[in-house]
């Protein structure tokens, strides 16, 4: 991504778009994260998706031209995401559910390669994708499930607070997985909290926030949804950091953040596993 992109410019808004789209200026190489998590009783769960094969093979078809413009920097891993699983001991065909934090076409690709699956998103976030453009935001609209095979979370009517942040859920009733309302990157813009073995917890931020610096420093990137919210979103969970500091935050584009998980990973891959508690009451 180019600098410009992650951190707005200073300066007018021709300025921060020159600064922001150019890729001759200073780039900052960045990963594209998707997670298993394996939990003692609910089994296997992902949170975002990787790579279909077509990104590699079949890059403008998949995307479309506008997102293939848009990412034209993006270069996908040999191995795509369901050999990806399979190489984790994961059929993609018994995956049951699937946590999607937003459902930007970079979140996505991999959506079609788990055919039973069951996708959580918010009820904001599935909405925006039905919009007449929603092309223009960043939404493909043959990358995503039909909308039987959607759960759509409501943050306002089922949410309670926790932690410091306003809007969150309890996704199992046992603690371990916690989705938090985090909108401004997306209209419906979710994190998740994850406590692990031994007290651990790791937040997977999304694009709630690009980077660390980011959240550290305030700074939006040159494009958000919503500036207010997205600059609330990330407050909330800087305070929630600030009053956890043992908590590992993990922004899905940060280059380094991942590193600090406790995780089984391929340098080449980057499929992350994260298990949960094994003293984990039964849902």
């Amino acid at each position: 991504m180019p600098l410009g992109y992650v951190y707005r410019a200073e300066g007018n808004l021709v300025t921060r778009l020159l600064t922001g789209i150019s890729p001759l200026g200073k780039m900052l190489r960045v990963p594209c994260l998707a997670y298993a998590v394996r939990h003692p009783s609910a089994g296997t769960i992902l949170i975002d998706t990787g790579m279909h094969a077509d990104v590699r093979e079949h890059f403008r078809r998949d995307f479309g031209g506008p997102m293939s413009l848009m990412f034209r920097a993006l270069r996908s891993v040999a191995t795509p995401y369901d050999e990806q699983l399979r190489a984790l001991g994961i059929d993609p065909a018994g995956v049951e559910r699937v946590i999607m934090t937003h459902l930007h076409v970079d979140h996505t690709s991999g959506m079609r390669l788990l055919g039973n699956a069951e996708f959580i998103c918010s009820r904001e976030e599935w909405a925006a994708t039905r919009h007449r453009f929603a092309i223009a935001k960043g939404y493909v609209a043959h990358h995503l499930p039909p909308e039987s095979r959607v759960r759509q979370i409501d943050f306002a009517g089922d949410g309670e607070p926790y932690g410091g942040f306003a809007q969150t859920i309890d996704l199992l009733g046992d603690g371990t997985i916690r989705l938090i309302s985090t909108p401004g990157h997306t209209a419906g813009h979710l994190s998740v909290l994850l406590a692990l073995r031994n007290d651990r917890q790791v937040l997977l931020v999304g694009d709630a926030a690009y980077t660390l610096r980011n959240i550290q420093e305030e700074t939006l990137p040159l494009l958000t949804d919503n500036d207010a919210a997205a600059m609330r979103s990330m407050q909330e969970i800087k305070a929630f950091a600030e009053r956890e500091p043992e908590t590992i935050l993990v922004p899905t584009h940060d280059p380094d953040a991942w590193r600090r998980l406790p995780h089984d990973i391929s340098s080449t891959q980057r499929a992350v596993t994260l298990d949960l508690p094994h003293d984990t009451p039964s849902t």
